[in-house]
């Protein structure tokens, strides 16, 4: 058993043996990998180095402030930024408002008759195009009677003093009557003469062209009575018609209300910050819905005087020009006055930036101001309003800062990816 014993015991030392050399073995080529990975690691570029000290660098700015996004200027360049430094500028901006198409109410025209009569005929409608002095409905009426015998009166007592007097010229040549009677025909006709004056005058006053009256009186008869023409006195669109034939009118009575069309007013309110900003005569371009691809020339006619305590504008007044028809009233119509025309006024200083620099987050609007080389943060502002392709900034930035132009909604989108890696 001893025996048997010493053997086992001379196998079990011999095992370890080779196990031991096998662990060595192992162990030199562990360490010989070791050292090959250390000796790759130790070769890597210098530029890989450094471009991850960058991005440790990045990462650990972004963490430290909300709104800050770091980039490199290898990528700035890459992606396309540009830079725009802020300062005030001097600018004219055009001044747009909306506002209703109006009648140009120096040239409408509301047609009543002078005297009380009944309407016999009706000679137009609404929509018509007249004529000035076009006849537009007849009326018959009692004063026009009166006026007419009257006429006829004064017409015949003409006749008998003219031929008064030359009776007593006679005679007194003959020497059958005195001078005095002569003097007396020759007063009385001139009083005579006055009153037909009178009665002719009447006629003009009624709206009736008296040699007219006398040919359809020639014509038809003294039982035959004239009617009074009722006429437009411009020429234009008749927009209103109010009578019927057979009506009983009066002086208070509007019949027809025409208007000339070729022009129409665009009344304005302007602010009183932009009052100093327009004059008189100075152009404007004038758009509505019906014709979007078409502008309209008008021109400030007036400019009041008097300003509302409620809504501290003044009205202003755009004359424009409507020779085609195409603008009519009652229209919404957007207005634009280019300032850059007024000679006279003065040329406000505004902070303006690129409308590209601007973003929007809701109601919010906010730009990339530049605070170092590679690091950039976001600012929200206040704006005023837009002209052409810039932004006016009235709060939020300051003169001389730096702000990202182009290229914002890289900044953005890099804003965004730490924002939600954070989450």
């Amino acid at each position: 058993m001893r025996r048997d014993e010493k053997i086992m015991q001379k196998r079990a030392i011999r095992w370890i043996g080779v196990i031991m050399v096998g662990l060595s073995t192992i162990a030199v080529m562990v360490t010989a990998c070791s050292r090959t990975e250390s000796g790759k690691e130790e070769k890597k570029p210098a530029l890989a180095e450094k471009k991850e000290h960058t991005e440790k660098k990045e990462r650990a700015e972004k963490k430290e402030e909300p709104g800050v996004v770091v980039l490199s200027q290898e990528k700035q360049k890459a992606s396309g930024i540009e830079l725009h430094r802020v300062s005030l500028e001097s600018v004219s901006i055009p001044l747009s408002t909306t506002a209703v198409i109006e009648l140009n109410a120096d040239k409408v025209s509301k047609v009543s008759p002078r005297v009380t009569g009944r309407i016999v005929s009706v000679m137009a409608s609404q929509g018509d195009r007249v004529k000035a002095g076009q006849s537009l409905a007849l009326l018959d009426s009692v004063e026009l009677d009166q006026a007419w015998a009257e006429y006829i009166k004064a017409k015949a007592r003409l006749e008998l003093a003219q031929k008064n007097l030359k009776r007593e010229e006679t005679l007194f040549e003959k020497k059958v009557s005195p001078e005095k009677d002569v003097l007396k025909a020759r007063q009385e006709l001139t009083e005579t003469e006055a009153d037909l004056n009178l009665s002719r005058e009447r006629f003009r006053l009624l709206g009736i062209d008296l040699s007219h009256v006398e040919q359809q009186k020639n014509g038809k008869g003294n039982e035959h009575h004239p009617l009074i023409p009722i006429s437009s006195a411009i020429t234009g669109v008749i927009l209103e018609k109010t009578v019927s034939q057979g009506e009983v009118v009066g002086p208070d009575k509007v019949l027809f209300i025409v208007a000339d069309l070729s022009t129409l007013w665009v009344i304005i309110d302007i602010y009183e910050k932009d009052i100093h900003h327009l004059q008189e005569g100075m152009a404007a371009q004038i758009s509505v819905t019906a014709f979007p691809d078409k502008n309209f020339k008008g021109t400030i006619s007036l400019i009041g005087d008097v300003v509302d305590e409620k809504t501290r504008t003044v009205k202003g007044r755009v004359t424009v020009n409507n020779a085609n028809g195409n603008l009519k009233p009652g229209m919404f119509a957007n207005i634009t006055i280019d300032t850059t025309k007024c000679p006279r006024c003065p040329a406000g200083k505004i902070m303006a930036v690129p409308e590209t620099a601007v973003l929007l987050e809701g109601s919010m609007r906010y730009v990339f101001v530049q605070v170092d080389p590679e690091k950039f943060k976001r600012r929200d502002i206040t704006i005023l309003r837009t002209f052409g392709k810039r932004v006016e900034v009235i709060e939020g930035l300051k003169e001389a800062e730096t702000i990202v132009a182009k290229g914002a909604f890289i900044l953005k989108s890099e804003m965004k990816k730490e924002e939600l890696a954070e989450e």
